[in-house]
């Protein structure tokens, strides 16, 4: 029975052998794109694990609306399970670039570990500073080596051609500039590939134009006010790169951090508090020195011209001012103990009072 199916089963494929042959064709095509299009999910997520390990990539940004310092950053680098941390510092711009307006989110670079970086493929990029996080793959130009100098992003299609020697104009910001940005004006020394932005469809979202953001820019931290704080401090978890990025075991490797982390918090915003109360006492105390160094040396120089008219036999009394006590300046001006006013105000608050109830006292006396 067997050996007649057999034989059927021959003579059917001999008889029709082109249909055969193209059917079996058929299905292979069929076996091969489906197996292909079940292995590209897998391939891709190795091969962006493979880009993120190898460039460093954090697994955890810290944020802060009152902003983060070094004492922070130390806190962090010292929580159980962080390997590497890196503060930073960004802000979302408006600029011009070959006559187009682009959203940019500029990130500070930290150019002396950047310069000291090699490439050795696009995916991995080695350092001597451990700490050095989310790093750039360079692909044209230079890195900045001065205030002024930026690296762009290679992969971001722009609207006109983009190319190391373009100047980037910042025009203004999503919050006031004056105290971040130091520099207004850029020069594009070179152009990277970053892990930080795996997509050029979706950079992220801001406030301004659009809201979203169309290229990024890279400048070294001197370009940023020597007075802001970071806005966020990037943390790489021990042991996180040995897992595929994405998968159960490296969110359970992640989060066994992020728990510490939580249970820091409320100590990071306390030191964070403390640290601006603390640098606002200081500038309160020196602003206070300076005032009491000025009144001093202004009572004596009254002193000293009150001793100049005694000593030429001229007739005068001292007497308070407005806000030091009674009888004061009005008081004798009310009384009409004097004929003539003349009234050499300062700059300070007080002295401005005082200048206002003169004039109007001696208006009315």
């Amino acid at each position: 029975m067997a050996r007649t199916f057999n034989i059927q089963v021959f003579r059917s494929i001999r008889d029709s052998l082109g249909r055969f042959l193209a059917i079996l064709l058929i299905v292979a095509l069929g076996c091969g794109f489906y197996a292909g299009l079940r292995m590209t999910g897998p391939d891709m997520r190795i091969m962006a694990d493979d880009w993120y390990d190898g460039t460093h990539l954090y697994d955890i940004e810290v944020l802060s609306t009152l902003g983060l310092s070094e004492r922070q950053t130390d806190m962090l680098s010292k929580l159980e399970g962080v390997e590497a941390a890196m503060p930073a510092r960004s802000v979302d711009v408006m600029t011009s670039l070959n006559g187009s307006q682009y959203v940019m989110r500029v990130h500070s670079l930290n150019t002396k570990a950047a310069g000291k970086s090699i490439a050795f493929t696009q995916s991995s990029v080695s350092s001597p500073d451990d700490n050095y996080l989310n790093r750039l793959v360079l692909a044209k130009g230079t890195w900045p080596k001065r205030a002024g100098e930026a690296v762009l992003s290679a992969d971001r299609v722009m609207n006109e051609s983009l190319d190391v020697g373009d100047i980037v104009t910042v025009e203004y910001g999503a919050t006031d500039l004056d105290d971040v940005l130091v520099t207004r004006e850029f020069h594009v020394v070179g152009l990277a590939h970053s892990s930080l932005y795996t997509s050029d469809a979706g950079m992220g979202s801001t406030s301004l134009g659009s809201g979203k953001i169309q290229q990024y820019m890279y400048i070294d931290d001197a370009n940023f006010d020597k007075d802001m704080p970071f806005t966020e401090v990037y943390l790489r978890v021990a042991g996180a790169d040995v897992e595929l990025s994405g998968g159960d075991a490296y969110q359970a490797c992640v989060d066994v951090v992020s728990n510490r982390l939580d249970a820091l918090s409320d100590d990071l915003a306390q030191d964070r508090l403390e640290e601006i109360r603390s640098d606002a006492q200081a500038e309160l105390d020196d602003a206070q020195q300076e005032y009491d160094d000025a009144k001093r040396e202004a009572d004596e120089k009254l002193a000293d011209a009150y001793q100049q008219l005694v000593d030429a036999n001229i007739p005068a009394t001292k007497v308070f001012k407005a806000h030091e006590g009674r009888p004061n300046l009005i008081d004798v001006i009310t009384n009409g103990d004097v004929d003539l006013v003349v009234n050499t105000p300062s700059s300070s608050t007080e002295s401005a009072e005082d200048d206002s109830y003169i004039r109007k006292t001696a208006i009315t006396a």
